[in-house]
Protein backbone atom coordinates (compact mmCIF):
# COMPACT_ATOMS: atom_id res chain seq x y z
CA UNK A 1 0.00 0.00 0.00
CA UNK A 2 1.48 3.43 -0.84
CA UNK A 3 1.78 5.82 1.67
CA UNK A 4 -0.47 8.78 2.05
CA UNK A 5 -1.04 12.11 4.11
CA UNK A 6 -3.98 14.00 4.51
CA UNK A 7 -3.47 17.88 3.75
CA UNK A 8 -5.42 21.23 3.69
CA UNK A 9 -5.83 22.71 1.16
CA UNK A 10 -7.83 26.43 1.11
CA UNK A 11 -9.53 27.32 -1.97
CA UNK A 12 -12.17 29.19 -4.19
CA UNK A 13 -15.68 27.83 -4.18
CA UNK A 14 -15.41 27.06 -7.62
CA UNK A 15 -12.51 25.26 -7.59
CA UNK A 16 -13.65 23.04 -4.40
CA UNK A 17 -17.33 22.86 -6.22
CA UNK A 18 -15.63 21.32 -9.35
CA UNK A 19 -13.94 18.56 -7.79
CA UNK A 20 -16.82 17.71 -5.26
CA UNK A 21 -19.04 17.93 -8.37
CA UNK A 22 -17.31 15.96 -10.41
CA UNK A 23 -16.55 13.23 -7.66
CA UNK A 24 -20.03 13.11 -7.09
CA UNK A 25 -20.91 12.46 -10.70
CA UNK A 26 -18.25 10.09 -10.72
CA UNK A 27 -20.03 8.46 -7.91
CA UNK A 28 -23.19 8.21 -8.87
CA UNK A 29 -22.18 6.76 -12.40
CA UNK A 30 -20.67 3.67 -9.65
CA UNK A 31 -23.56 3.32 -7.82
CA UNK A 32 -25.63 2.73 -11.02
CA UNK A 33 -23.28 0.56 -12.56
CA UNK A 34 -22.71 -1.72 -9.36
CA UNK A 35 -26.29 -1.78 -8.69
CA UNK A 36 -26.84 -2.89 -12.50
CA UNK A 37 -23.97 -5.22 -12.10
CA UNK A 38 -25.66 -7.02 -8.89
CA UNK A 39 -28.75 -7.54 -10.04
CA UNK A 40 -27.38 -9.46 -12.84
CA UNK A 41 -25.19 -11.43 -10.36
CA UNK A 42 -26.97 -14.91 -8.82
CA UNK A 43 -24.29 -16.34 -6.84
CA UNK A 44 -22.34 -15.27 -3.80
CA UNK A 45 -18.61 -15.42 -5.51
CA UNK A 46 -20.65 -13.37 -8.91
CA UNK A 47 -21.63 -10.57 -6.48
CA UNK A 48 -17.85 -10.62 -4.41
CA UNK A 49 -16.76 -10.74 -8.53
CA UNK A 50 -18.75 -7.30 -8.80
CA UNK A 51 -17.54 -5.81 -6.08
CA UNK A 52 -13.74 -6.69 -6.93
CA UNK A 53 -14.07 -4.96 -10.12
CA UNK A 54 -15.95 -2.36 -8.82
CA UNK A 55 -12.43 -1.66 -6.88
CA UNK A 56 -10.50 -2.28 -9.31
CA UNK A 57 -12.06 0.34 -11.74
CA UNK A 58 -12.95 3.39 -9.52
CA UNK A 59 -9.39 4.87 -9.59
CA UNK A 60 -9.37 4.85 -13.54
CA UNK A 61 -13.23 4.74 -13.86
CA UNK A 62 -14.89 6.76 -10.77
CA UNK A 63 -12.67 8.65 -9.42
CA UNK A 64 -13.14 10.10 -5.46
CA UNK A 65 -11.87 13.72 -4.68
CA UNK A 66 -8.43 12.57 -3.29
CA UNK A 67 -7.81 10.69 -7.12
CA UNK A 68 -9.08 14.05 -9.07
CA UNK A 69 -6.74 15.95 -6.89
CA UNK A 70 -4.25 13.64 -6.80
CA UNK A 71 -3.96 13.58 -10.74
CA UNK A 72 -4.45 17.27 -11.33
CA UNK A 73 -1.24 17.73 -8.72
CA UNK A 74 0.89 15.06 -10.82
CA UNK A 75 0.12 16.53 -13.89
CA UNK A 76 1.07 20.33 -12.45
CA UNK A 77 4.30 18.39 -11.35
CA UNK A 78 5.55 17.40 -14.77
CA UNK A 79 5.67 21.15 -15.77
CA UNK A 80 9.28 22.28 -16.30
CA UNK A 81 9.28 24.56 -13.25
CA UNK A 82 8.25 22.34 -10.39
CA UNK A 83 9.62 19.06 -12.37
CA UNK A 84 13.45 19.63 -11.54
CA UNK A 85 15.54 17.63 -9.18
CA UNK A 86 15.66 19.72 -5.90
CA UNK A 87 18.26 19.46 -2.64
CA UNK A 88 16.25 17.50 -0.60
CA UNK A 89 15.00 19.25 2.45
CA UNK A 90 17.00 19.11 5.40
CA UNK A 91 14.62 17.82 8.41
CA UNK A 92 14.86 21.25 9.96
CA UNK A 93 12.71 22.59 7.07
CA UNK A 94 10.83 19.64 7.06
CA UNK A 95 9.72 20.22 10.58
CA UNK A 96 9.04 24.12 9.71
CA UNK A 97 6.75 23.26 6.57
CA UNK A 98 4.58 21.27 9.33
CA UNK A 99 4.24 24.26 11.35
CA UNK A 100 1.12 25.86 11.17
CA UNK A 101 1.13 29.54 9.77
CA UNK A 102 1.52 31.80 6.73
CA UNK A 103 4.48 32.22 4.89
CA UNK A 104 5.89 35.86 4.47
CA UNK A 105 4.39 37.29 1.53
CA UNK A 106 2.83 34.23 0.43
CA UNK A 107 -0.64 36.62 1.64
CA UNK A 108 -2.49 36.99 -2.00
CA UNK A 109 -5.43 39.64 -0.82
CA UNK A 110 -7.07 39.41 -5.07
CA UNK A 111 -7.56 35.47 -4.23
CA UNK A 112 -10.78 33.41 -3.07
CA UNK A 113 -9.48 31.10 -0.27
CA UNK A 114 -13.16 30.38 1.55
CA UNK A 115 -13.24 26.48 1.45
CA UNK A 116 -11.03 24.53 3.17
CA UNK A 117 -10.69 21.22 2.11
CA UNK A 118 -9.34 18.05 2.96
CA UNK A 119 -7.86 15.48 0.65
CA UNK A 120 -5.69 12.15 1.09
CA UNK A 121 -2.57 12.10 -1.60
CA UNK A 122 0.34 10.39 -2.05
CA UNK A 123 3.02 10.91 0.36
CA UNK A 124 5.83 11.37 -2.21
CA UNK A 125 4.10 13.27 -4.24
CA UNK A 126 3.08 16.06 -1.65
CA UNK A 127 6.62 16.30 -0.34
CA UNK A 128 8.10 16.85 -4.03
CA UNK A 129 5.14 19.41 -4.11
CA UNK A 130 6.31 20.85 -0.88
CA UNK A 131 9.98 20.99 -1.58
CA UNK A 132 9.23 22.53 -4.45
CA UNK A 133 6.97 25.42 -3.25
CA UNK A 134 10.15 26.01 -0.72
CA UNK A 135 13.03 25.94 -2.64
CA UNK A 136 11.50 28.50 -5.33
CA UNK A 137 10.15 31.07 -1.96
CA UNK A 138 12.73 30.21 0.06
CA UNK A 139 15.13 33.33 -1.62
CA UNK A 140 12.18 35.24 -1.65
CA UNK A 141 10.76 35.02 1.90
CA UNK A 142 14.47 35.20 2.82
CA UNK A 143 14.88 38.54 0.91
CA UNK A 144 11.53 39.98 2.66
CA UNK A 145 12.65 39.03 6.03
CA UNK A 146 16.15 40.45 5.70
CA UNK A 147 14.41 43.81 4.29
CA UNK A 148 12.26 44.25 7.64
CA UNK A 149 9.38 43.19 5.55
CA UNK A 150 8.23 40.22 7.51
CA UNK A 151 5.31 41.99 9.75
CA UNK A 152 2.99 42.84 7.53
CA UNK A 153 1.02 44.95 10.38
CA UNK A 154 3.72 47.30 11.31
CA UNK A 155 4.20 48.04 7.21
CA UNK A 156 3.37 51.61 6.03
CA UNK A 157 1.75 51.44 2.80
CA UNK A 158 5.25 51.94 0.31
CA UNK A 159 6.46 48.93 2.65
CA UNK A 160 3.61 46.88 1.96
CA UNK A 161 3.88 47.55 -1.48
CA UNK A 162 7.82 46.18 -1.21
CA UNK A 163 6.61 43.07 0.25
CA UNK A 164 4.39 42.38 -2.32
CA UNK A 165 6.34 42.64 -5.16
CA UNK A 166 8.90 40.13 -3.28
CA UNK A 167 5.35 38.09 -2.38
CA UNK A 168 4.74 37.80 -5.94
CA UNK A 169 7.71 35.34 -6.16
CA UNK A 170 6.55 33.17 -3.28
CA UNK A 171 5.01 29.74 -4.30
CA UNK A 172 2.96 27.64 -1.52
CA UNK A 173 1.26 24.09 -1.62
CA UNK A 174 -1.46 24.96 -1.61
CA UNK A 175 -1.06 27.40 -4.47
CA UNK A 176 0.77 24.52 -6.56
CA UNK A 177 -2.77 22.27 -5.46
CA UNK A 178 -4.94 25.49 -6.46
CA UNK A 179 -3.19 25.60 -10.28
CA UNK A 180 -3.17 22.04 -10.77
CA UNK A 181 -6.80 22.06 -9.80
CA UNK A 182 -7.55 25.02 -12.61
CA UNK A 183 -5.29 24.33 -14.88
CA UNK A 184 -3.84 20.79 -15.13
CA UNK A 185 -8.07 19.07 -15.09
CA UNK A 186 -7.86 14.88 -15.65
CA UNK A 187 -9.24 13.85 -18.52
CA UNK A 188 -10.43 9.46 -18.51
CA UNK A 189 -8.44 8.78 -22.00
CA UNK A 190 -5.71 11.95 -21.94
CA UNK A 191 -3.54 12.23 -18.57
CA UNK A 192 -3.83 9.81 -16.00
CA UNK A 193 -6.41 9.40 -13.39
CA UNK A 194 -4.35 6.49 -12.70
Amino acid sequence: MTATQRVIIHMSTELAVRVSGTARSYREAEKTWRRLALANAVSADEKKAVRIEAALRRRSEWPTEDHLVEACLRGRMAQPDLNQDWLPLTEEERIELSLPGMWPGSERPGEDFTEARAYTLNYDLVWRARTAAWRISQPWITEILAQGLGNLRALDADRRAQRAALGAHVLTFGAIVRQAIRDHWPTKKGNSLM
